[in-house]
């Protein structure tokens, strides 16, 4: 089993790869030119796939609406077939075929969410034009993916998301242009609480995706199903907000994985949350990051690369550093 975690810089496009050949993707990164301009090593989620040779996915998992997990999705999809996409959401409130735009005077937040947002339709739209399924995740879904490969839904709970859709039929029924502009805010700033919080369960070892679901947000999971997990994603970049001991202190966490760009833009890949990680912990565990080079005293990889691979074979795991001649 392999789970790659993709250099999309500020963003989540993780790959997982398991030796039947089942093959799905969290998440696809940012669409921003910015993003990716200048810097030898982030790379567009649908490059990466194109130089693996990955043409095609069993499932792609859509953890919640944001510019750098949405929007690199449709290039992908220009290339890839997908059998199933798994969301959220139910897909009725967003195929209203409309095109949403904030005010000129909207946040860059706002603006990039409604960017995002867009895209959520499009390929929502693009998948009933084509019939593939788009199946809702709840918490409490359980679902075996392939023969030593299980995922069990631990958030978000009904309540947050029925709020979020009364938000979203509220903005696509609205006409005025700074109520439109005030729920894309709402949204923007609620979105997170949304995100799907995935365990993924393989032979000795749980993997725990958080995207951009906060500790604050797991309150209703059964305790027992946050404990043996060896390796984090952490949530929301590594922000202050990515971690709680009395929720964490039980993990048995042998990698944390942080998928935040090298400019820590956002308060992200925050030094504090790894101080009182390791303070945490029992045994050190290592910390990876998608988008540095040199992060003392948590990181160190000079050489650069374009993905971290994480190699899991009979209970252990290997970290590799992918590097692509480009």
């Amino acid at each position: 089993m392999k789970i790659t975690f993709i250099n999309v810089g500020y963003g989540d496009a993780i790959l997982l790869q398991h030796e039947n050949g089942y093959t799905a993707l969290i998440d696809g990164g940012s669409n921003l030119s910015q993003e990716f301009e200048g810097n030898a090593y982030r790379i567009r989620a649908a490059e990466y796939l194109k130089c693996q040779k990955i043409t095609h996915l069993q499932a792609v998992f859509i953890s919640h609406i944001h510019e750098d997990h949405v929007c690199g999705l449709e290039a992908i999809l220009n290339d890839i077939t997908v059998d199933r996409f798994y969301v959220p959401y139910p897909a009725a409130p967003f195929l209203q075929n409309t095109v949403l735009q904030p005010a000129d005077h909207a946040p860059c937040s706002v603006q990039l969410y409604t960017k995002a947002l867009n895209a959520y339709g499009r390929i929502l739209q693009k998948a009933r034009k084509e019939d593939i399924p788009v199946q809702v995740l709840k918490a409490g879904t359980h679902l075996e993916l392939a023969d030593g490969l299980s995922v069990q839904v631990l958030a978000p709970e009904p309540d947050i998301v029925q709020s979020y859709l009364e938000q979203i039929e509220q903005v696509y029924a609205s006409r005025n242009a700074e109520e439109i502009t005030r729920i894309l805010g709402k949204l923007d700033a609620t979105s997170n609480h949304t995100s799907l919080l995935l365990r993924f369960e393989m032979p000795d070892i749980i993997f725990l995706a958080a995207a951009d679901s906060c500790p604050s947000q797991w309150r209703a999971v059964p305790s027992a199903l946050l404990k043996n997990v060896n390796v984090l994603k952490l949530p929301h970049h590594g922000q202050r907000d990515a971690i709680d001991e009395e929720l964490m202190q039980e993990m048995p966490l042998q990698y944390i994985i942080t998928t935040a760009a090298s400019d820590r833009r956002y308060h992200s890949a925050n030094p504090e949350v790894y101080d009182r990680l390791l303070a945490m912990c029992t045994a050190p565990p290592q910390f990876l990051f998608s988008d540095e080079r040199n992060y003392p005293p948590y990181f160190y990889q000079p050489d650069g690369f374009q993905a971290i691979t994480l190699v899991i074979d009979s209970g252990e795991i290997h970290p590799e550093f992918v590097h692509i001649s480009r």
